[in-house]
């Protein structure tokens, strides 16, 4: 024991670790955060501004509040603080995960072994007699284990979606548009109510990666993907059906609604530009072929006439958009 209290007065007689007090590494540690925040967010001039100013704040941090208040009041206020702050932390997420329903990054593995930390902190809490730690890590406890739960079910949804999903463009894949489309159709027969589907294909994506690369090719047909979704409405559907083939279906249009939707929809989708630098970019050119029935309940020779359709599609006037029609 005299040993200990040898070891911890030569600690605090050592002109160096005198200062090496909890309060001031607490806060230069702080300090060290919020400089590599300003690292990340703030370049030249007004990095040393923000450097300038963080270290400032710090330094005045430590002087008032080692003349305001006694040692002991300090740590526990930054014990408060440290309480706050995880409580907060794991709130947020746990509001971010309801809101959006994204796990992505999110690991159940860590969060388990987070779980088991946070009751080991609560019995540290209690045996001690440090409400603040006990009640921290309890409530820290519980956010935690709603996380994880949330990542457990979401997850299992997840496994679901990829299975649906295309992985470049995250539209439906071409598996479950054989599976869903069908059964849209048959409830539209049943109503009688007229349907369209729909195929487009980026007409100069050869172009698009022989000149900008392959990585900008797969860029053009996110964007194209995406701007289909942002123009369907929730009670239709799309599909990425081969490489460089999108399949829709288009509920409640017959040919005449589904041309006049789809003319305000080549608009938008032909001002995609796909941009490498400033002397290398492309303007996305896309062409869509039409088939519309109220009776015909076979995806595979509807979305047949669609593609006949598509490749008579061309760039001349008013022709980027073919409805199918019977060959006589």
């Amino acid at each position: 024991m005299d040993s200990l209290f040898a070891i911890k007065g030569a600690f605090y007689l050592n002109p160096i670790t005198q200062y090496l007090n909890p309060l001031t590494v607490t806060v230069f540690l702080l300090f060290c955060v919020y400089s590599f925040i300003g690292v990340l967010c703030c370049k030249g001039k007004k990095m040393a501004e923000f450097m300038a100013s963080i270290s400032s704040f710090f330094s005045n941090v430590i002087e008032i509040t080692q003349l305001m208040f006694s040692e002991e009041t300090i740590y526990l206020y930054i014990g408060y603080a440290a309480g706050i702050a995880t409580i907060s932390a794991f709130a947020i997420q746990t509001i971010r995960i309801l809101r959006t329903k994204n796990i992505t990054g999110l690991s159940s593995y860590m969060y388990t072994l987070y779980s088991l930390s946070l009751i080991c902190w609560f019995t540290y809490g209690v045996y001690i007699d440090s409400w603040i730690i006990a009640i921290a890590n309890l409530i820290t406890f519980f956010f935690t284990f709603i996380i994880l739960s949330l990542i457990l079910y979401y997850d299992e949804e997840d496994k679901i979606e990829r299975y649906r999903r295309d992985p470049l463009t995250y539209v439906f894949n071409l598996k479950y548009y054989e599976e869903y489309v069908p059964q849209k159709i048959r409830e539209a027969i049943i109503i009688q109510q007229p349907f369209s589907i729909i195929v487009g294909k980026i007409n100069n994506l050869k172009e698009i990666e022989a000149q900008l690369g392959s990585k900008y090719r797969n860029r053009a047909l996110k964007h194209v993907a995406k701007k289909l979704v942002e123009a369907l409405r929730d009670s239709d559907f799309i599909a990425r059906i081969e490489d460089n083939l999108f399949a829709i279906y288009l509920s409640n249009a017959d040919a005449k609604i589904a041309k006049t939707v789809f003319e305000r929809v080549l608009t938008s989708v032909n001002n995609i530009e796909i941009k490498k630098n400033a002397h290398k970019k492309m303007q996305v050119q896309m062409l869509f072929g039409i088939c519309s029935s109220k009776e015909e309940n076979d995806l595979k020779d509807l979305t047949t006439k669609a593609q006949k359709a598509l490749e008579k599609a061309s760039f001349k006037k008013n022709a980027q958009i073919k409805v199918y029609k019977k060959e006589k």
